[in-house]
């Protein structure tokens, strides 16, 4: 009950029409002697308040020395440069947590500490490895490193998990973190203690000495190494690999900056450096940089310490048509010498000459391996042989890059690095360093999403808007439309080329049950399960093989979801390309996507009384991405093309059931709306297609109730009703009652007269007299509106009655609904026990059907009655709960109501950080909804219990009974 003595409760507590008028229970907050003055449109108070003059804001740090940017880059000068790989590792680690990890402060303020002293640990590190020799460094050091990099591993792995929540459970997670950040700390300590450096950090003079030293070393010694490297070349052997061909190869790729990819380059060059006889191969679709990442390997620095510049080797194998011709490609790029006329030979007895360390990159293997072997009277020849013959020899090492998913062989132990889009911070670099202006574009991700962040489709998007001077935004809507064809020629033909090397290689062109699948894997945006593949080609004849042949070329991508259930998908920026391609996107193809549609939608459908719905909806929450997108693209023109024109009340009917099903989970409009447009397109003079159109508006003015849009619920259930009352069947009329009884729920929200309210219950009961579940449901509107009407005794009485008829009907998701409503009256009547034992029986039989809306509420109910009863700790584990339930429902009211809950229960633990957290998050949510009176007061009430936060986080402190003094939030 509110502070000012309005009846509120849950989602419904807003409900009284005239609050005012009924007696609080509980007693009142005493206002503050400040609280006429506090400030409404703000949540902070001003540094220099008078509220807050003379308190001193907490330090960020407890060291004279803090790592800031130039620290940073000092150390990335040494990345790679000292003289035992664990070292180099343990300051790759920690450049990445100095440079990552900063949303953290959000949580913690002292995580600050973390950077300082990370930074701090990294320069005496590198002072006093720097110059010195491997052999020179005790065992213990070693031991000491290796452990640090142990520790950092650690952190970086914990502050990952806390960064990766979402900003609303940052609210719940907030103690655990704060002990996740002390672990950290005490682990740096213990660090500290190790190198025996904390009279050196205490010191900022001495570490700001010892960063400029190293500054100053890294110039001279980057010119050393320079000059070393001329006289070494001009030295070494000349007759190593000094073979001349006059077969004409491109030169290896000059390398780019990457974007991304730094952690797996260093991967593969700690790989290629530090394991016995290394064969690596990068993995993964065109466009995605496996080049551009072996190319970066063969020029880093750890590579280049192992492997002589003339002892790295680019094979390009684009082209290659026989073993013949790989072997004539191989011999050239590894300029051999040696003229027997046996090629292999050759090549084999120069690799063999010395024992020096070689490093061959083999780049577009896949057209190597794709040939056919000869036969000749010499035997068979084939590339894999040629590949086995290479890697036998112990000092050669081998690098591929290959266009597929997988490289299997019964002969080497590849070591497999599958390469997929880049980050969506790093998609959005790439974008912006070659178009500035798009930086800040509120389109910008969105168009990186549709692009899969595919660094060559990025790269070449972004040349695209530099040429055409176009938006994000509109290039978003070209490339949804158009695909590839949005692109300039030349940019096009680029994009193009990079996919038709795997849709047109002979693999594909062989074996037309892949192309079948690819066609079907295409229109599935978010791809689908090996379990449900049987719904959508179950016209492919053969599906293990077209799967094979789609991974070797690498057209479809596999998320693991579990041993035996993994997840195909095509890439968005291929999908794109196919969706252009009149073989990939026939009629035929996509008439059989949206009958398999249909049919899957139509075999799982249920109501939320029925034993199968939760099993139905785990099955449709798998698919929902690629049905709405399947049924969104489905218009009255295309109808007829499809060969659909004749079975379209089909679709309508699947339409509708997978509407029904998005009101009931998580209420989505779009495709409702996109319905009744096809709809009113159509000849309404048909009796099916008017029960379509009034379903439909039944339909979406519940899915408008869910997301708490009531106006527009009331006028699409209005028009609902008019239809049904046209067509006038009996099952008509029942179906006009049910839409009248979700009207009358929409009313209440509006806070309508309880006697408007009734009247219009008391036609829905006269529409269901025949239907025995309609006629419950009515009783328990009109339990409801009793409790609404300040009348909860009779409201009590009669929602125990309908529950009674629910029961005996077997409809369980009603009988929660009526649970909820009794719940209600409790609280109004001041039956807490009851109350609690009510929420704790629904929550479990929403739980058992699926109904995460009817959950959440069971779930704010019994968090109500814990802070009731000042049991905040038990409140606040319910209350995490409760709002991951909203947020899948997406319910606005709720998770707003849960976020003010969880304020005032931290609030009244004396807890003022997640007091002040969950406040604001609960001011945002009431923001960004409507102007109604109940919202207006669950702002005012955060902005004022915010406030009264401020001032006991500046040391001025309100206090009543032990407690900061806050508004009450709506408990009834």
């Amino acid at each position: 009950m509110a502070s000012d003595g309005s009846k509120h409760s849950g989602p419904f507590s807003f409900l009284r029409r005239k609050p005012d008028e009924r007696k609080t229970k509980s007693k009142p907050t005493r206002p503050s002697k400040k609280e006429a003055n506090y400030p409404k449109d703000s949540t902070v108070l001003s540094k220099d308040s008078p509220l807050t003059a003379g308190v001193e804001p907490p330090s960020a740090g407890t060291y004279a020395f803090e790592a800031g940017k130039q620290t940073i880059e000092v150390l990335q000068r040494f990345s790679n440069a000292l003289p035992i790989p664990c070292a180099n590792e343990v300051l790759e680690v920690a450049l990445l947590l100095m440079t990552t990890y900063e949303d953290v402060t959000k949580v913690e303020e002292q995580v600050k500490d973390i950077n300082n002293r990370i930074g701090c640990l990294m320069l005496v590190m590198v002072d006093g490895l720097n110059g010195k020799d491997a052999a020179s460094l005790s065992p213990q050091v070693i031991r000491d490193i290796e452990q640090l990099g142990i520790d950092l591993r650690a952190i970086q792995k914990d502050l990952a998990r806390i960064t990766s929540q979402s900003r609303w459970l940052l609210i719940f997670f907030k103690d655990a973190n704060k002990e996740i950040i002390s672990a950290c700390l005490d682990r740096l300590s213990d660090a500290l203690q190790s190198f025996q450096v904390t009279r050196a950090i205490s010191d900022g003079n001495m570490l700001f000495n010892i960063q400029t030293r190293l500054e100053s070393m890294n110039k001279v010694t980057g010119k050393m190494a320079t000059q070393v490297n001329e006289v070494y070349n001009w030295l070494k052997d000349k007759n190593a690999h000094s073979g001349q061909s006059n077969l004409v190869l491109q030169e290896m790729p000059i390398p780019i900056h990457l974007y991304g990819r730094d952690a797996v380059v260093s991967q593969i060059a700690r790989i290629l450096t530090t394991k016995p006889r290394p064969r690596v191969g990068i993995l993964g679709a065109g466009g995605m940089g496996k080049t551009s990442v072996a190319v970066a390997v063969m020029e880093h620095e750890l590579v280049g310490t192992k492997y002589q510049e003339d002892h790295r080797f680019w094979v390009p194998c684009v082209g290659i048509t026989s073993p013949i011709m790989f072997l004539q490609i191989l011999s050239k790029s590894l300029r051999v010498s040696q003229d027997t006329g046996a090629l292999l030979k050759d090549i084999l007895y120069t690799l063999k000459s010395t024992q020096e360390p070689r490093l061959v990159l083999l780049d577009n293997l896949e057209t190597a391996l794709s040939s056919p072997e000869v036969v000749s009277d010499g035997g068979r020849l084939s590339a894999e042989e040629i590949i086995d013959q290479l890697a036998i020899i112990p000092h050669v090492s081998i690098l591929a890059t290959i266009r597929s998913n997988t490289l299997p062989s019964d002969t080497i132990a590849w070591e497999l690095i599958p390469l997929e889009g880049v980050a969506r911070e790093d998609a959005r670099a790439i974008f912006t360093s070659i178009c500035p202006k798009a930086s800040g574009h509120p389109s910008l991700d969105a168009l990186l999403e549709a692009l899969g962040y595919m660094p060559y489709a990025v790269t070449l998007m972004a040349k695209h808007a530099v040429k055409s001077f176009v938006e994000p935004g509109e290039l978003l809507a070209e490339w949804k439309k158009s695909g590839t064809k949005s692109l300039s020629t030349d940019l096009r033909l680029k994009m193009d080329r990079s996919i038709e090397l795997s849709v047109e290689s002979k693999a594909m062109v062989d074996n037309p049950n892949a192309q079948q699948l690819l066609a079907i894997l295409s229109k599935l945006p978010s791809g689908t399960n090996q379990k449900h593949l049987k719904w959508w080609a179950k016209t492919v004849d053969h599906i293990s093989s077209a799967i094979a042949t789609l991974n070797d070329t690498a057209l479809i991508t596999q998320r693991q979801e579990g041993v035996l259930s993994p997840t195909f998908f095509v890439l968005p920026v291929v999908q794109s390309y196919l969706h252009e391609n009149s073989r990939y996107n026939s009629p035929e193809v996509n008439h059989l996507v949206i009958e398999a549609c249909c049919r899957f939608v139509l075999d799982h459908k249920s109501s939320p009384d029925d034993k199968e719905f939760k099993a139905h909806i785990q099955e449709l929450d798998i698919e929902k991405t690629n049905i709405q997108a399947i049924f969104l693209g489905v218009t009255a023109n295309s109808l007829p093309e499809l060969g659909l024109a004749q079975n379209a009340s089909y679709v309508f009917e699947a339409m509708l059931t997978f509407s029904w099903y998005q009101a009931w989970t998580r209420g989505n409009p779009e495709l409702l709306n996109h319905l009744l447009e096809i709809l009113s397109s159509l000849n309404t003079e048909d009796e099916t297609t008017l029960r379509h159109i009034a379903e439909a508006h039944f339909c979406l003015g519940k899915t408008y109730q869910e997301l708490g849009r009531h106006t527009d619920a009331c006028t699409a259930i209005d028009r609902a009703r008019t239809e049904f009352s046209k067509l006038g069947t009996p099952a008509d009329i029942v179906r006009r009652g049910h839409a009248v009884l979700c009207l009358a729920e929409a009313w209440s929200f509006l806070q309508l007269p309880s006697k408007s309210i009734e009247d219009i219950v008391i036609e829905a009961q006269e529409d269901l007299k025949s239907d025995p579940k309609g006629s419950a449901c009515a009783l328990v509107s009109r339990g409801f509106n009793y409790w609404y009407g300040e009348n909860p005794e009779v409201g009590l009485k009669t929602l125990e009655d309908a529950k009674k008829s629910l029961e005996e009907l077997g409809c369980t998701a009603e009988v929660v609904r009526c649970m909820l409503y009794m719940m209600r009256c409790n609280a109004s009547l001041g039956f807490l026990s009851e109350r609690l034992r009510i929420a704790q029986e629904a929550l479990l039989l929403a739980k058992s059907i699926g109904t995460d809306n009817f959950a959440s509420e069971a779930l704010w109910n019994l968090s109500c009655c814990h802070i009731r009863m000042g049991q905040y700790d038990e409140a606040l584990v319910i209350l995490k709960e409760s709002l991951l339930t909203a947020e899948r429902v997406g319910s606005p009211l709720t998770i707003a109501q849960v976020l003010e809950l969880s304020g005032y229960a931290y609030g009244m633990k004396r807890d003022l950080l997640g007091g002040r957290l969950g406040y604001e998050e609960a001011k945002k949510a009431y923001s960004e909804m409507g102007p109604l009176a109940y919202i207006t007061e669950g702002l005012d009430r955060c902005r004022y219990n915010l406030w009264q936060i401020e001032i006991a986080e500046g040391g001025h402190v309100v206090v009543e009974d032990g407690h900061i003094e806050l508004r009450v939030p709506m408990l009834d």
